[in-house]
């Protein structure tokens, strides 16, 4: 049976660049490790998140696996703080698309240095 922890691999072009955006929204180092000379980085919103992204190098992984779509998955998150967010993301000079308010919830997209889009829906 499956339990409730879940991590999502994402292929970049730049480990340690994708390690500097997500530390600096918050994400935290769960574990580094070097894998037939590339780094693999596992990060998480917090020490307690169910979630955990890998972060693979697509070289690599195009080199050891290229049966596996290298494309990225389509991730909504949520926050409780979303303008906020929104707000550090502009700073940060991200690309970032336009703030919605979608009934009771606001919704936003944005782009990490790769170019791979994420969502986010909050109050």
């Amino acid at each position: 049976m499956f339990s409730n922890e879940m991590q999502v691999m994402i292929y970049v072009n730049d480990v340690s660049a994708a390690i500097d955006f997500w530390t600096e929204l918050g994400f935290i180092i769960i574990e580094k490790q070097e894998l037939d000379g590339t780094l693999v980085v596992e990060i998480a919103a917090s020490n307690d998140a169910q979630t955990h992204f890998v972060l693979y190098d697509r070289e690599f992984i195009e080199r050891h696996s290229p049966e596996v779509a290298t494309n990225s998955p389509s991730i909504m998150f949520v926050s409780n703080q979303i303008v906020d967010l929104y707000k550090k993301l502009v700073t940060m000079d991200v690309e970032v698309g336009e703030l919605i308010q979608m009934e009771e919830q606001m919704v936003f997209n944005f782009a990490d240095p790769d170019g791979n889009y994420y969502a986010v829906s909050g109050k």
